[in-house]
């Protein structure tokens, strides 16, 4: 079965917001590789340049959504909270974006693992508002892990990290995001009754055993 693109309001402002993300990450990686990071060094670009491109860029993806369904946005809180919860995965997945070109002077494997990572949170922005509650735990499971990696990360070197990771602007924002995504899809999970130990401990333990 062939997937088809519904061409409408709302998903041409998806598209637009997107390649806005996009570009603002492209002029941000032509500055990196034209050396303006030096080795052991993060921010190639001004930490409120790449705010201004992500947020502006997610500003056109809710624009689309808010023109096609408005009243749905005001009246239902469910698929509101689901919505913002794909936007915040948009801006992570931006956000390690430009923490592939913080780390393309450190080492190759590094930037790959960002490389991977970025994509994969875009994939997801694209589908959690068409996912039926049950999987909001493994979908809550996703910044948790980021979160608690990143406090293992500060202390001590975790593959592929070669280092001890910084502590600097876009890590604090990016964290800042997580825990966002982490409150809004534990109030989601109480409207849908999903919020209880046995869904949680059933997203969890898979990750705990890989």
């Amino acid at each position: 079965m062939r997937w088809k693109i519904r061409w409408t309001t709302e998903t041409v402002f998806l598209i637009s917001g997107l390649l806005i993300v996009l570009l603002g990450w492209v002029s941000d990686l032509i500055g990196a590789l034209n050396g303006e990071l030096g080795a052991g060094q993060h921010g190639a670009g001004d930490i409120l340049s790449r705010i201004w491109f992500t947020f502006f860029g997610l500003l056109f993806v809710a624009g689309g959504t808010a023109y096609e369904q408005p009243w749905r946005l005001l009246n239902d809180s469910k698929f509101a909270k689901r919505y913002f919860v794909s936007l915040l995965f948009f801006a992570d997945g931006a956000f390690h974006l430009y923490a592939f070109n913080d780390h393309l002077n450190e080492s190759a494997i590094e930037a790959l693992y960002f490389a991977v990572l970025a994509p994969a949170q875009f994939t997801f922005g694209l589908i959690i508002s068409q996912l039926p509650p049950r999987y909001d735990p493994y979908i809550l499971a996703w910044p948790a892990f980021l979160l608690g990696l990143l406090a293992l990360a500060l202390f001590v070197p975790i593959w592929p990290l070669s280092t001890i990771e910084d502590l600097y602007s876009l890590t604090v924002v990016s964290k800042l995001v997580e825990v966002l995504t982490v409150i809004v899809l534990l109030s989601l999970m109480r409207d849908d009754g999903t919020l209880n130990w046995r869904t949680i401990k059933g997203a969890v333990m898979p990750l705990s055993e890989r």
